[in-house]
């Protein structure tokens, strides 16, 4: 009977270490939008994602906006503890694209996906 308890306190320990999902985990993100910018707005361009989810947040939930520069693009995150909720690639060719993670299912986005449609809207490239 210990032996069962062990087991089961065990098996509920190791289901409880789960690590959230990260960009190079394949499924864990979906494209939600994207399109072109000059490429001399790609600087621009990440500073209005990075106002824009930062006043897409409220104070009273825990969020942080991460921007990084990667090998030949800048990536900005919107993040709630160590989870990436949305990440948005803007790639020094012009190219902006937002992805969602599966994580964020049951979490309203709509603030952040409206800004950076507002910033595409913004800075895209003419036709």
């Amino acid at each position: 009977m210990l032996r069962l308890l062990y087991i089961t306190l065990l098996s509920s320990l190791l289901a409880a270490c789960v690590t959230a999902p990260t960009r190079s985990d394949s499924g864990a993100f979906k494209l939600t939008q994207h399109g072109e910018i000059p490429t001399s707005s790609t600087q621009p361009f990440t500073d209005c994602l990075m106002d824009g989810f930062d006043a897409s947040s409220t104070m009273l939930t825990n969020v942080s906006i991460r921007q990084q520069r990667r090998t030949e693009r800048y990536r900005v995150e919107v993040l709630t503890h160590s989870s990436v909720l949305l990440s948005a690639d803007v790639f020094d060719n012009g190219r902006v694209e937002l992805y969602e993670s599966s994580t964020a299912a049951l979490i309203n986005l709509s603030k952040e996906r409206k800004a950076f449609a507002d910033c595409l809207s913004r800075f895209r490239a003419p036709s």
